[in-house]
């Protein structure tokens, strides 16, 4: 009888193994880490965290008032309940029917990079790359950075690339 429980405790033992393993994540995503925000910034991945609260925008308030697009993005190697740094991206654009293909008009914004509480830098100052919108479904719509380059006082720079979902508010 013991030789019976002992054998059932080992194949036991090695069922319990296999129960037990996981399975990695087969998705493959890019650098900027979640579904949302697929984005570099200076190459580096940058995403959302759904512990703050805050959703990617773009809020479109007609024709005389144009398009605004706002971000708030972490290093996509941090985790959730991290708030710094981060990355909040504020962008003006003309007013213009989002379809799929369109290229938007730049024409104010700002990237600050916060790395403390009022610590940072601000990059507000237009050099050049384009957003375009890939996708408008329903209430989201999904921009594509390319090249998005912007300077601050000292005429350093940061790059945005990648894309970034964006909860879609027509006023």
């Amino acid at each position: 009888m013991k030789k019976h429980l002992s054998l059932l405790f080992v194949a036991l033992l090695a069922t319990m193994s296999f129960a037990l393993t996981s399975c990695g994540d087969d998705n493959d995503k890019p650098d900027g880490g979640d579904s949302k925000a697929s984005l570099t910034i200076n190459g580096q991945g940058y995403k959302e965290h759904s512990s703050t609260g805050a959703n990617s925008t773009v809020t479109d308030y007609g024709t005389s008032l144009g398009i605004s697009i706002k971000a708030e993005l972490y290093p996509s190697n941090s985790d959730e309940t991290e708030i710094f740094p981060c990355a909040n991206i504020s962008l003006e654009a003309n007013s213009v029917a989002l379809a799929k293909g369109t290229t938007l008009t730049l024409n104010d914004g700002y990237v600050e990079m916060v790395t403390d509480v009022m610590e940072g830098d601000k990059y507000d100052e237009l050099k050049s790359g384009k957003v375009t919108v890939s996708e408008v479904k329903g209430a989201t719509v999904t921009l594509n950075f390319e090249n998005l380059k912007l300077a601050d006082d000292d005429n350093k720079t940061v790059t945005i690339n990648g894309t970034l979902v964006c909860d879609y508010t027509k006023i």
